[in-house]
């Protein structure tokens, strides 16, 4: 990957953080990250190209904290770290943009197919290293992913990071 298109991938991903990108043109994106809509199409094809790859690289630093909470300490502090990090509240757009970019990818989106399994796979594979076989991984993340929807819906973080702790203290004892 070019410098130059690895830049302006960090800058989107630090966009997407703070606005919905779902629904905007390429334009105002553009502007706000110094680059134009032509150089952006030139190098990543579309729009959709581009927030794809921005919910892969989020993807590839929740992934490199989970790995280095494996390394540090045990599976249920590793669970509370990725919890803590990706529940984060300046997260909110990025988590919108993954769901929106999952369920336009099983929709079969131009530039997002295969999107929504993609990230399912590539969580088995350390969750299950973690929990000790896939069931668990796909119980793990399913709570995950849908604790973090209740959390988008309702904002009740208390009652959501309780719901978090009786999972983790039903499957991944202290």
């Amino acid at each position: 990957m070019s410098a130059r298109r690895q830049e302006l991938l960090h800058k989107t991903l630090l966009y997407a953080a703070e606005h919905s990108v779902s629904d905007l043109s390429l334009r105002p994106l553009a502007a706000a990250i110094g680059s134009s809509p032509r150089v952006l199409l030139y190098l990543f094809g579309s729009k959709e190209n581009l927030l794809r790859e921005v919910s892969a690289a989020e993807r590839a630093q929740e992934l490199e904290l989970f790995q280095q909470s494996m390394a540090e300490g045990d599976s249920r502090t590793a669970l509370e770290r990725l919890w803590v990090w990706i529940s984060d509240p300046d997260r909110a757009q990025l988590s919108r943009l993954f769901y929106e970019n999952y369920v336009r990818s099983l929709d079969g989106a131009a530039g997002l197919e295969g999107a929504a399994e993609e990230s399912v796979r590539t969580w088995l594979e350390p969750l299950a290293g973690l929990l000790g076989d896939e069931a668990r991984a796909r119980l793990a993340l399913a709570v995950m992913r849908g604790l973090i929807l209740d959390l988008l819906a309702t904002g009740e973080r208390a009652r959501v990071d309780a719901a978090w702790e009786t999972f983790l203290d039903a499957t991944v004892p202290i």
